[in-house]
């Protein structure tokens, strides 16, 4: 019955994936995502890009045949990979022998920012299901093929890294030392399939872009990942993510759970937790205190999150079955209606579903620049979004270059300069007042928007 449960919660997901996929136009994000999703599609042409650090080799490897259908391609990739995240992370509930199993679903689906960014071309939901896929495979004591997959997880996110320490400890414990060195085969397998690539067998540790002792995003609080967690998963989810743990604990002093939970799942979550918080408090590694990056581990807040369900309503309100199943009907109903109330950490379907006022404005320009100038031209410019509002291949410097100061110095009779007051100027340092002060540089025209008080510049110019 349970099973059937959550093939039934599977498709009801599919149904409301397939309607949010027709009727919402979004990328997740208009930096990142983008950028992402431009490395998967453009990759079969320029086949370095398998291997770029930053893009993560193993999610370029497994979108890319979706990303050859555009930005819906690699939309649907991540409804496929949350799918099966749902479902591996349902099993290791399973495995683990803990009630209401079906309920990790619930909290998957209805953690706000986990659903706006399964619609994006971002790593996390990759992350989050190779994770999963790694701890059911060690509750089936499938250790060497749990030590294979995760040892790819530095290449879908960098934070992988922590994840083969937390599995490496598991796997010391338990004593199974066969599964210790598979660890390495990730590294490995792309250290010698990039040397032909980079002439460098240590690649895979001197191409890290984020192996800095600093950040040009500045640094936070120490608690700066306790509040914006809330925005990740909602305020009930992140309440029982609390009792959860306390759960796991009190469980840990009774000596009443495995070590499965307490090592891959609670040690796991914290030890990425912590982390990430240092990282921000630090200001190391180039963190962007990004509240994101949780997604990536949202098996082990569901599972964190089911445990402390039980815990309150299976051992600490001690109620008549019948009180009991109101109570938990109540609380679950909560978690579904959060997501759509106008709490700040709840669903903002324009802003988060939708294409941004930002990419609607570069869409603007795309219509101008291919109605009055064409598209056999190289352009200039920063955003990433760009390349798909030209559909033009964005690593194809006859057609496309980064835009700062000394490439628009280097550029050519033609060349059309694509500038905005975002990306072209906080990233990269090219001010509109320069373009105007160069007469080498003829304005062509300037749209303009605003978005929840963020003014919105794009121009175009040519060099003469």
């Amino acid at each position: 019955m349970k099973n059937k449960t959550i093939y039934i919660t599977l498709l009801i997901y599919t149904v409301i994936a397939v309607l949010t996929l027709c009727f919402f136009d979004g990328t997740g994000d208009a930096g990142d995502s983008v950028h992402h999703y431009l490395f998967a599609r453009y990759a079969p042409s320029h086949p370095e890009l398998f291997f770029d650090h930053w893009a993560k080799p193993v999610y370029v490897l497994l979108a890319s045949p979706f990303a050859q259908f555009g930005f819906i391609g690699v939309k649907v990739f991540n409804v496929l990979v949350m799918l099966f995240t749902l479902l591996f992370t349902f099993k290791i509930a399973q495995k683990l022998d803990l009630k209401n199993v079906v309920l990790t679903s619930v909290f998957i689906i209805f953690a706000p920012l986990c659903f706006a960014l399964t619609f994006s071309g971002l790593t996390e939901p990759l992350f989050a299901l190779f994770i999963s896929i790694g701890i059911y495979s060690v509750l089936k004591k499938n250790y060497l093929t749990a030590s294979l997959l995760i040892s790819f997880l530095p290449f879908i996110r960098s934070e992988g890294l922590i994840f083969l320490g937390v599995f490496g400890l598991y796997f010391l414990l338990k004593k199974e030392w066969r599964a210790i060195p598979v660890l390495l085969f990730g590294h490995l397998a792309y250290s010698i399939a990039g040397y032909f690539v980079y002439n460098d067998l240590f690649w895979v540790f001197n191409k890290i872009p984020y192996a800095h002792l600093s950040s040009v995003y500045g640094k936070g609080g120490l608690f700066h990942y306790v509040d914006q967690l809330t925005y990740v998963i909602g305020i009930p989810i992140y309440i029982f993510l609390g009792l959860g743990s306390i759960g796991v604990l009190w469980k840990t002093f009774k000596k009443k759970t495995t070590l499965e939970l307490q090592v891959l799942i609670f040690l796991g979550f914290f030890a990425f937790f912590i982390a990430h918080t240092l990282f921000w408090y630090l200001g190391i590694f180039n963190s962007m205190g990004l509240k994101r990056v949780f997604v990536g581990v949202i098996p082990l807040i569901a599972i964190l999150s089911l445990v402390g369900f039980n815990f309150l309503t299976e051992e600490v309100l001690r109620m008549q079955k019948t009180q009991r199943r109101i109570a938990q009907g109540l609380l679950i109903g909560l978690i579904i209606i959060f997501p759509f109330t106008s709490n700040p950490a709840a669903l903002n379907f324009d802003r988060d579903l939708k294409l941004s006022q930002d990419q609607r404005t570069a869409d603007k320009i795309g219509q101008y620049v291919v109605k009055n100038l064409g598209i056999d031209h190289r352009f200039l410019f920063s955003h990433p979004y760009l390349s798909e509002a030209l559909d033009i291949d964005h690593f194809d410097q006859t057609k496309h270059f980064g835009l700062d100061i000394p490439t628009l110095e280097r550029s050519k009779s033609g060349d059309v300069v694509i500038w905005e007051n975002w990306f072209a100027l906080v990233e990269s340092g090219v001010t509109q007042e320069w373009l105007d002060s160069r007469t080498e540089f003829t304005h062509l025209y300037t749209t303009q928007s605003v978005d929840r008080g963020r003014d919105i510049i794009y121009s175009v110019y040519v060099r003469n």
